[in-house]
């Protein structure tokens, strides 16, 4: 009896984008704090909010612009050394 090896999954890809989204590519899971689940389904990417005034959060709704969300970010040394 053969035992089928599961396909690996690729990673997924969160993009900072400057002065807006977290974009996220790839297989994801988004769940609430009591775990329900948000269907994704045809979703290979999605944009979530950073700036905290879109009306349509956690998703991004292009506010960032209308609020004027500043953020510019670059990888850094995440251990403070």
């Amino acid at each position: 009896m053969d035992i089928a090896t599961p396909a690996p999954v690729a990673p997924v890809k969160i993009t900072v984008k400057p002065n807006g989204p977290l974009r996220v590519e790839g297989h994801i899971l988004l769940t609430d704090a009591d775990g329900k689940e948000w269907d994704l389904t045809g979703k290979p990417a999605i944009s979530l909010c950073r700036c905290g005034a879109s009306e349509k959060r956690p998703f991004c709704d292009g506010a960032h612009n209308r609020v004027g969300f500043q953020c510019m970010t670059s990888p850094g040394n995440l251990t403070g050394q």
